[in-house]
Parts: C-alpha cells; sequence; structure tokens
C-alpha cells in the first residue's frame, strides 16, 4: 500500500457514498476477491469480507493454492472463433497459466492497450468468463475489448 499512515476501506465502492468501515494499516495484506469496479475513474478491488479499496494504493501480488478448479460437463471450454482483445485496465491485465484467480500463477502483465490474440477457448470459472491466448496462457474477458 502506498498511503504512510493505512488505507480506508469502505462499505461501497466510492468515496462519497462509501462509509469507512475501518483503516487497514500501511503494508497490510489484503485478501481480494478479484472483482474490480471502476468509478468516477478510479478502479476499486472489492476484499474477501465484501468491502472495498481504492486500487490505486495496493500493490498486487499473488498466492497460489494447490487445488485447479474443477471442471463439470456444464464448464467444459466452448470453442469460437478466434478474436483479438485489447487490454482496457490502465494498471494491466495479468495473463496466468490457468484460468483462476487463486491457482493459476501470473505468466506476465499485458499493459493497456496491448492487443492479446485469442484462440476462441473461453471457460466459466470463479464467477467470470476466462479467455485463452494463442501462448496457451489466460485472461478474464471482463478485461478485455473484443475485436473480430
Amino acid at each position: 500500500m502506498l498511503p504512510e499512515v493505512g488505507l480506508n476501506v469502505r462499505d461501497a465502492p466510492s468515496v462519497d457514498d462509501g462509509a469507512v468501515q475501518y483503516v487497514a494499516l500501511k503494508d497490510e495484506e489484503l485478501e481480494l476477491t478479484g472483482e474490480t469496479t471502476e468509478v468516477d475513474g478510479i478502479v476499486w478491488y472489492q476484499l474477501a469480507d465484501g468491502h472495498w479499496v481504492q486500487g490505486q494504493y495496493l500493490e498486487i501480488s499473488e498466492r497460489v493454492s494447490e487445488a485447479m478448479p474443477e471442471t463439470t460437463p456444464d464448464a467444459a471450454p466452448e470453442a469460437a472463433a478466434p478474436a483479438i482483445g485489447c487490454v482496457i485496465p490502465e494498471i494491466g491485465l495479468n495473463v496466468r497459466d490457468a484460468p483462476s484467480v487463486t491457482d493459476g500463477v501470473v505468466q506476465y502483465v499485458a499493459l493497456q492497450g496491448e492487443e492479446l490474440v485469442l484462440t476462441g477457448q473461453t471457460v466459466e470459472a470463479e464467477g467470470a468468463t476466462w479467455y485463452e491466448l494463442e501462448d496457451g496462457n489466460w485472461v478474464q474477458g471482463q478485461y478485455l475489448e473484443i475485436k473480430p
């Protein structure tokens, strides 16, 4: 975290409408859900406890657990035509070796505006649609602008 004192943790992703619930101390580790939203040009991250913090004050690191997401017949990959995905977030986009925030290891960060070649394979996991890249890695589709 960048603030010297701490980081306000709010009940909603808004400086105006989100009431401060507590202050996370400098260098305190916060567990993120992977959910983000942008309000008034600020990217907010949801914490595991349901509260929100401004992303500009976070240093994101990855933790990997042993288990991979279970696949069921309902979650089988769907084939689609290859396309280009343009990275939307200013902070870039984590490119992972598996379609999972908790179990996919970040291989690299694609920069804002970078065009990624998609294979057409998608997987629904952890409440998100994941897109496979031509290099075999995965990204969350909500952070891409898909171009045919």
